[in-house]
């Protein structure tokens, strides 16, 4: 384990660290860590799939701290154990068994079975079942799936979680790094540290989670030494790096698209669609808006991952855009954004701009509650985002279905050719229209040691310590 190693490493070096003025850099245990994000969480029930995406995001990172993954991916993404300790499969890669760690403890001190696993993962893989064997867990998966693994260690709901007995919306427990302390909805959530972790002990007392802060509200504490960690839009994001604030930065993982509601007959003609699709400006877009972090995207598969995106076209063609327009007379269309995404707001009102400039109106205004992108959402496109963060490429398939309606069917463990022209067949009705490629935006403040965030950005807070706070 990675960590316990560390500590042996920083202790077995304590005298040389101290003779050569270095003990200050050395790792410690102690102090809070206070965090601001953006979604405001009414629950940590890992039932059910969150309202927006924010919440999406907050979401797996919470169950992430709270719970642990039977695979983790290390830095490369590639599997290691966790709370499986090894697992192996038959030839045709459909019957799994994973081996469970021996000794693990829920929160409450409870110990962990197998029958247990194999509830919290009920629904994982739909109509397929898991069974507990003695200290393993076995699952047939219907077809071959090599990458089993990868998909544990990243799927959302993979986590280990199960709910305390008390009220409705009781937080659960797990037997992650870290347990749930407070629980104000949609304001705080506080995690003290599992001394009884088998990983061993976090670093961290606690994480103090402010919920639902304004990005300019966490530039402003970040700035202050008010927060350690603060998620940033784009435009605070370069603010704070110009003022000499830490920014990390994830590869390019959520994508901000347009989704056409064909349910509404004026979004029915393909011509008005691929007008609206030509008409955009990408490259203003990220360069203004994304103030030149991340890129233009005309693929629904970021090029980090797939190698071809490049392929798929970005360029504002307002020409043609115009072309297309000629000869139809369509109403207003209503593109609707989430009102609590700024971002998505800015984006949608840039879209309205070039549409215009096509002889289109669409008139922009915020979503109401619930998906985007469904018949009831009363508008005739949305603009949505979609987290596509892989780390492998058939996971990201699998994302760009549960996201956008990719279908992915058949393509489990297919060549790059056949996602490449299942991509261009679902992309050329411009039922979906690709925009930009959003990367994760964190700041750090000054206290903060040893932040080490895969590209495609999950937080490692077990492994993170904190400087002590000068009087």
């Amino acid at each position: 384990m990675r960590r316990t190693v560390f500590r042996y490493l920083a202790a077995s070096s304590l005298l040389f660290a101290v003779s050569n003025g270095a003990a200050a850099t050395r790792p410690r245990y102690g102090e809070t860590m206070i965090v601001e994000i953006e979604a405001g969480l009414s629950s940590t029930d890992a039932s059910g799939r969150p309202g927006d995406f924010a919440e999406a995001r907050a979401l797996n990172k919470l169950r992430a701290l709270i719970g642990d993954r039977l695979v983790r991916l290390d830095s490369s993404g590639r599997p290691q154990p966790a709370l499986a300790i090894s697992w192996e499969h038959d030839r045709a890669n459909v019957k799994w068994t994973f081996k469970l760690r021996p000794g693990v403890s829920w929160h409450d001190g409870s110990g962990v079975t197998a029958t247990d696993v194999a509830a919290a993962l009920e629904g994982l893989v739909p109509d397929r079942p898991w069974s507990a064997a003695g200290d393993a867990l076995e699952i047939d998966t219907g077809s071959p799936w090599p990458e089993f693994p990868v998909y544990l260690a990243t799927a959302p709901g993979a986590a280990v979680l199960r709910k305390l007995a008390g009220p409705p919306g009781a937080a659960p427990i797990g037997t992650g790094p870290f347990r749930v302390a407070e629980w104000q909805p949609s304001r705080r959530v506080v995690l003290a540290a599992n001394d009884a972790h088998w990983g061993g002990r976090p670093y961290l007392d606690a994480i103090q989670i402010e919920m639902g802060r304004l990005s300019r509200e966490r530039l402003i504490d970040l700035d202050l030494d008010k927060a350690d960690l603060a998620e940033l839009g784009p435009a605070e994001a370069r603010r704070a790096q110009q003022e000499g604030c830490r920014v990390r930065t994830s590869a390019p993982v959520e994508l901000l698209a347009l989704h056409f509601n064909l349910s509404r007959p004026e979004t029915r003609e393909r011509r008005l669609r691929e007008a609206i699709a030509r008409s955009i400006d990408r490259a203003a877009i990220q360069k203004v808006l994304l103030q030149n972090y991340g890129e233009p995207s005309g693929a629904i598969l970021p090029e980090w991952l797939s190698g071809l995106a490049f392929l798929f076209a970005t360029a504002r063609d307002l020409n043609r855009a115009r072309q297309l327009r000629s000869g139809m007379d369509p109403p207003p269309l209503k593109l609707g954004y989430d009102p609590s995404d700024a971002l998505a707001r800015q984006v949608a009102e840039r879209v309205a701009v070039n549409a215009r400039d096509a002889g289109i109106r669409l008139d922009v205004s915020p979503l109401p509650q619930g998906p985007a992108h469904t018949p009831e959402s009363g508008v005739d496109v949305s603009l949505i985002r979609a987290r596509i963060d892989g780390p492998t490429l058939e996971q990201a398939v699998l994302q760009c279905s549960d996201w956008l309606g990719f279908p992915a069917s058949g393509l489990r463990g297919g060549a790059l050719e056949e996602i490449y022209a299942a991509e261009r067949r679902f992309l050329d009705d411009f039922t979906t229209v690709p925009l930009v490629n959003v990367p994760e935006l964190v700041g750090l403040g000054p206290r903060v040691k040893n932040w080490s965030a895969p590209r495609w950005g999950d937080w490692r807070l077990e492994d993170v310590w904190l400087e002590t706070a000068k009087p």
